[in-house]
This record gives structure tokens, sequence and C-alpha cells, in this order.
């Protein structure tokens, strides 16, 4: 049985990014969950989205150098895994099977669920005989061609990896991984700084959703587009924007394609520069149409299904929720799109388009209900936090001495909650995608130019008084 100091120890060889401090615990609780049982044992790992699991799962896979197989549930999250497993690992060896290529015998592999769950794949999963399989947006797991594969696997190590482990079907993924090893909330991530704030803004609509039956836990879909749909609430969308988070960024998320077509035109006709992608559109556009939006030219992409996982653009800090639903999960791989940090970023307006709803049993899901808090009119998330420390401090939960125990603590966390080191420095952002900031007296400059090898990486150039000369501090790297 492998020691998970050995481990730590044969894993320092090879050069390695600094972890957060929740990543390392993270990494630690796995390797023992490990220790314990290594051969048909299972992790779940809960990561919000932004925090990183991708490299966490990344950093598992280094530290225990065992033959490994992680899968994803669409052909975009393969390029992800690829990459940033190079990042934790320049020297690793990749092969990729899915979207065209069969690349079966290297020590990692990133896999397409949908090609290794074919019956002739399976056979060559058997004769691999991976012994760490990394499940990426693991609340999939349960459908068949999961099931498929990890029956051929039975022997290996499994880790579980998603924001989300809820599921509408209530299907329980605790039935393959069993409790989570580790958890990390969306409100604890905004608090400590890993993530940005989040303020939901509830947009009053004159639709009502009563009339709706739901189907596997949401609301039917072919019945939501007829009422939702329309002209009077698209421009409803479209004002809201432009009162809450005009010049912001923003992705809108629809029910259907036609939805999103609709949604889109009318934001061109108000002179908001905006396009639309869904399932359908082309791969080669798709790209084009993701570039101009992460370069700045685009201000709303509307989409429908196909930015709900697996995208990242950390500019964006405006999030439409055109469509209802009563998925939690759905609410929460949405609004996480706008989560992440980037410079010049303050926050994430959350528009939420809120129709009328008498029956409880059809009541979407509000920003409040998806992160368990009572979150006011326009307030945001690190306010309300602000706000309840404060009524606590006030007595309205507290005795009297232990009230005074608190204060202390209130006040300082308070203070420390509202700084954002990204506030005051004033990044601009160009025509090219880069950001550009100007720093002190002696106006050190410095950029983040995009990388032509890699979409949403960026390297940092730095030019310092006296001499201004340009020089690189770092190349090629995620923007957070």
């Amino acid at each position: 049985m492998l020691d998970i100091a050995i481990m730590n120890e044969s894993a320092s060889a090879l050069p390695s990014i600094t972890l957060r401090d929740y990543q390392e615990t993270c990494v630690q609780r796995v390797l023992r969950a490990y220790q314990c049982e290594p051969h048909g044992g299972s992790a779940l790992i809960v990561l919000p989205t932004g925090c990183g699991k991708t490299l966490v799962f990344a950093e598992i896979a280094r530290r225990l150098s065992l033959t490994t197989l992680i899968i994803a549930h669409r052909e975009e999250l393969l390029r992800q895994a690829a990459e940033k497993f190079h990042m934790i690992d320049p020297t690793a060896i990749i092969g990729q099977v899915g979207a065209g290529r069969h690349e079966w015998g290297a020590p990692i592999t990133v896999a397409s669920i949908q090609t290794i769950s074919r019956p002739e794949h399976l056979k060559a999963l058997q004769r691999f005989g991976y012994q760490l399989v990394i499940i990426d947006e693991c609340h999939h797991s349960i459908a068949d061609g999961y099931l498929s594969v990890l029956k051929v696997l039975s022997d290996a190590f499994i880790v579980g990896v998603t924001a989300t482990p809820d599921r509408l079907d209530r299907q329980n993924i605790a039935s393959i991984f069993g409790e989570p090893v580790f958890t990390a909330g969306i409100v604890d991530m905004v608090a400590r700084g890993y993530l940005c704030d989040l303020r939901a803004i509830a947009v009053k609509t004159t639709t009502s959703l009563d009339e709706l039956h739901t189907q596997a836990g949401d609301f039917k879909q072919d019945e939501l587009e007829e009422i939702i749909d329309t002209e009077e609430r698209n421009e409803r969308v479209v004002r809201a924007y432009l009162e809450h988070a005009r010049g912001r960024q923003a992705l809108c998320f629809a029910v259907t394609v036609a939805h999103a077509q609709h949604l889109a035109k009318m934001f061109l006709a108000a002179d908001v520069r905006a396009a639309m992608v869904c399932g359908e559109t082309p791969p080669e556009e798709r790209r084009c149409i993701l570039h101009d939006y992460e370069r700045g030219a685009l201000e709303v992409l509307c989409n429908v299904g196909i930015l709900t996982e697996g995208y990242d653009n950390p500019a964006t800090s405006c999030i439409i929720l055109a469509r209802p639903t009563q998925s939690r999960a759905l609410f929460v791989q949405c609004l996480g799109r706008g989560a992440r940090l980037a410079p010049g970023k303050c926050d994430c307006i959350i528009l939420d388009i809120t129709d009328n709803c008498l029956k409880h049993r059809l009541q979407p899901v509000t920003l409040g209900s998806a992160l368990g808090k009572v979150l006011r009119d326009s307030e945001s998330v690190i306010e309300a936090k602000v706000r309840e420390e404060e009524e606590r401090e006030k007595g309205q939960f507290l005795g009297e001495r232990e009230q005074q125990e608190r204060r202390a603590k209130v006040t300082k966390r308070a203070q420390d909650l509202l700084i954002n080191l990204l506030a005051p420095m004033d990044w601009k952002r160009r025509a090219s995608g880069a950001y550009y900031l100007e720093v002190g007296e002696c106006k050190h400059k410095i950029t983040l130019l995009p990388s032509e090898e890699t979409e949403g990486y960026y390297t940092v150039k730095a030019a310092l008084a006296p001499d201004y000369t340009w020089q690189t501090w770092l190349a090629n790297a995620p923007l957070e």
C-alpha cells in the first residue's frame, strides 16, 4: 500500500504549480481514500465552477502516477483537461480517444464517454486496464454509458468531480462514489475571494407559469417555449440588460434554439452587439463566435444548452437567465459561467427573469434558493453575508457575552470581505482582447496578451520605470 508521504515525495521530482489551500486539502483527502482502498475504491469531489477542479484532479493523477483515464461527456472538455494536466506536468504524455482520435496506450488518456462506451472500445479499456479513472462533471455518471465503462474497469480507483452533485431525476451519484470526501460551496468561495461577488436582480414579467406541466423534474420544454418566447417577454429581457448591465459581457440562457435566435435578434435591434450559438451551430462558426465574444467584440451571447458546462470566459460579468428552471444544478452551472475573477471585474450581475407562479410545486430556482441564503432585492452574496453578521452583532441571535466575543470577529471579517484586490486596479481592455494597466506615479506598464496557441490563456509582460524595457513575467497561463 502506497504511503501518502511517499506519493508526495515522488511527485515533487516534477515541476508543479502551487495549489490553493483548499485544493491541497482536497488532494490529500483523495490520496487518503486511495490509501484505504486502492482497488475498486472511489472518491467524490464537489467544487464550484471556477475553483480549479480540473487542476485538482490533474494533480491527483500526477501524484498517484498510475495509468489514468480521464472521462468527459463533451469533446470540448477533452482539450481543457489535457491543457490543465500539462500545466501540472509539462512532460506528461497524453493520448485522446474521441473527436476522431483513437490514441490508446498513453500513461494518461482523455476520452469522450460517447466514444469509449461503444462495445468495440470497451474491449480496449479491458485490454489497457486503467488503474485510475477520473470522471469530470460526474453528475452525468448515472447514465448507462458511464456504468458500462465502470463495470469494465471495476478494479480501478474512481474519482468523480462536479460542481453540482444533485440531479432532477433524484438519482443519487453517492451510489457510485459514496459521500463527498471534499465539498466547497459558492458562498464560501466568494467570501474567501476565490470567486467574484454575485448580485441577483429579479426582473419581473407578466408571464405566468401556473399552467405548465413538469417532465423529468423540470418544466416541459415545448410548453415552456410557447409561454416565454414572446416578443413582450423578450423585450423585457433586453430592457433589463440595458437598465442593469449595459456594457457588461453577458451570457444569455434560452430554452430552445428559436428562443435564443429571437433574443439575439432583439438585442441587435437595441444596438447591443449580440450573437447566438447552439448545438446545431457548425464547429468552425461556433469557434469564431466564441472568439469574438472572448475578445470583447460581442456584448451578449445567447445560447441554449451549449455553454452551461465547460465554457470559461472570466470577463463574463452578467448572466441572463431567460429560461426559468426547477433544476438547481442547471441554475448553478449557468451562474458559474460568470463567477470567475478577472482584471477590473468586481462582481457578476445575475438577471433572474422572474415570472408569476402561484403554485409552489412549479416554483423556479432563484439565486437565494440555489445558494441556501436569504438575499434581499439586488443584494449581493457578500452584502448578505455582512448583513447577517451585523444582525448577529446587534444581538438578534446571540447572548450578551457571546455578542461581545462575536463583535470583534465580525468587524474584522466584514472589512476583509469588502476588500477586492482587483477593484483599485484600473485595467483597460483593448479590442484585441488584451488587458492593459498602469501602476503608480511612475506609470509602470503591465499587459496581459492573449495566447496565439490556446484560447483563454495569456502572456504577462511588463515595462517598468525608469527605462520601460518590456520583459516577460509569465508565458501562456490561464487568466485566473
